[in-house]
């Protein structure tokens, strides 16, 4: 039996990438999963694959940028499953024209923390009256390393991925009473398909150089500790930031 056997997560951005791979390891470890992607074929086709090896699934289509999508998608998988145990928002918002503080164009910057903070408190704001409606559960981001790494570049992405960070703790603390767990995951370098296919022929050097393990993260490292922290297992884990990044946010 699987740590989340009998439990029902939904996750945003949950499709490509990182999200794919946690929305497989969701369904192994016994939940049933309503799968989110701003592409709906895609997150179909996920589904579809956890419904082929025995599991329960259903693709939707989600745009966490937009608030009704948000409301939307909460509501389809309670309606669906009737109740939610945990709501993953793993979806991100990425520019390659996000450049120090003095050179981005503001309306990227607009965009950038709209899309990503805005996006999660989207998310969150229709996920904890769900979490609430069943009791409680589990709330987790994706943040990201970029957080806390002080980057030369990527300003926006960074001030969002923070702003996500006390995201978390507001809700860890306004609603820990109540049962609702939230926690964030901030990967460092993962070597997942999509980064893959855009990756300059330096990333993995640099990124190397970076870490104090003897290889990059893959996304079944983020995804066993998703399903740890969705579990009951993870049930004292409340208000944190984990750090999975083979320790590059340690000191060199």
């Amino acid at each position: 039996m699987g740590k989340l056997t009998s439990k029902v997560i939904a996750i945003i951005g949950g499709a490509g990438g990182i999200g794919g791979i946690t929305s497989l390891r969701y369904a192994e470890e016994g939940a049933t999963v309503f799968v989110g992607d701003l592409d709906l074929a895609a997150a179909q086709a996920v589904a579809e694959q956890i419904k082929a090896e025995g599991g329960e699934a259903t693709g939707a289509a989600v745009d966490m940028t937009d608030d009704a999508s948000a409301a939307a998608f909460i509501a389809a998988a309670e309606a669906r499953y009737g109740g939610i145990d945990g709501v993953h928002v793993n979806a991100a918002v990425f520019a390659k024209d996000d450049f120090d503080v003095v050179e981005i164009d503001l309306a990227l910057f607009d965009h950038m923390l709209m899309g990503n903070a805005g996006g999660h408190m989207r998310c969150a704001r229709h996920a904890v009256p769900a979490l609430l409606r069943r009791g409680g559960g589990s709330l987790l981001f994706t943040s990201s390393g970029a957080a806390h790494a002080g980057d030369p570049t990527r300003v926006a992405y960074s001030m969002a991925k923070s702003a996500i960070h006390a995201l978390t703790r507001h809700i860890a603390s306004r609603w820990g009473k109540d049962g609702i767990r939230s926690n964030a995951i901030a990967p460092g370098v993962v070597l997942h398909d999509q980064l893959k296919a855009k990756a300059s022929a330096g990333l993995v050097p640099w990124a190397m150089s970076r870490v104090h393990s003897p290889r990059l993260g893959v996304s079944t490292d983020i995804a066993a500790m998703s399903a740890l922290i969705m579990s009951d297992e993870g049930g004292f884990i409340n208000g944190q930031i984990i750090s999975v990044d083979g320790g590059s946010s340690m000191r060199p």
